[in-house]
């Protein structure tokens, strides 16, 4: 029985290799590929898949929350998320959220397949045999903080947002108001010219600043 597939991943080589390889492994998938979230989101809402493949970070948006703006399109779809951002916390909020697998882009065809294959009502699944990291967030570069200005206040506050925590939780833990959490969000958003929590782990990757 052929297997509806859709990919969203705005990195076009990565999305036309991946389908390749898909189909060179078997011949019973139907697989439609987007590189745009509002796209991906359009499709969804007209035609069913039986397996979603999402990049947490598509053209600035944060994959998790076109996950959850497809809620009701995707019920009965199985919804893997394959990033290149293999956290913990970003692991478990996966399965807090219903997601049924979490894969690192590194994972060879065979084990995606096996993991596309599986029954929908399978326990959630992440990669095998790989180093489990923690969730604490070094201390920034003084460098790099020094580069992009970012006050004591504003480095402690990306290191929970890496660990994600809301801005209400940011504010609880730092004894401060949201409005003021929610201003210097917008400041570091400013200084690192981002958008959103995923652009911010990927700065974090890029610069090096994951224990």
């Amino acid at each position: 029985m052929t297997k509806k597939i859709v990919i969203c991943d705005d990195h076009i080589l990565f999305s036309s290799g991946l389908t390749e390889l898909l189909k060179k492994n078997t011949d019973k998938y139907d697989i439609v590929s987007f590189k745009d979230s509002v796209s991906c989101k359009q499709y969804l809402q007209q035609h069913y898949a039986d397996v979603f493949i999402c990049d947490l970070n598509i053209d600035n948006i944060d994959g998790f929350v076109l996950i959850s703006e497809l809620r009701k399109e995707l019920k009965g779809t199985k919804v893997i998320i394959l990033t290149a951002y293999y956290e913990d916390f970003l692991i478990q909020k996966s399965e807090k959220a219903g997601i049924h697998a979490f894969l690192k882009k590194e994972t060879e065809a065979n084990e995606l397949i096996s993991v596309i294959e599986m029954d929908i009502n399978a326990p959630f699944y992440t990669n095998k045999g790989v180093k489990s990291h923690n969730n604490s967030f070094q201390e920034i570069d003084a460098s790099v903080a020094g580069k992009f200005r970012l006050s004591g206040q504003e480095k402690h506050i990306i290191r929970l947002i890496i660990e994600g925590k809301t801005s209400k939780e940011i504010a609880e833990t730092l004894f401060i108001s949201k409005t003021t959490v929610d201003t210097h969000r917008r400041n570091i958003n400013r200084k690192l010219e981002i958008g959103n929590s995923a652009s911010l782990i990927k700065f974090a990757n890029e610069n090096n600043l994951f224990s």
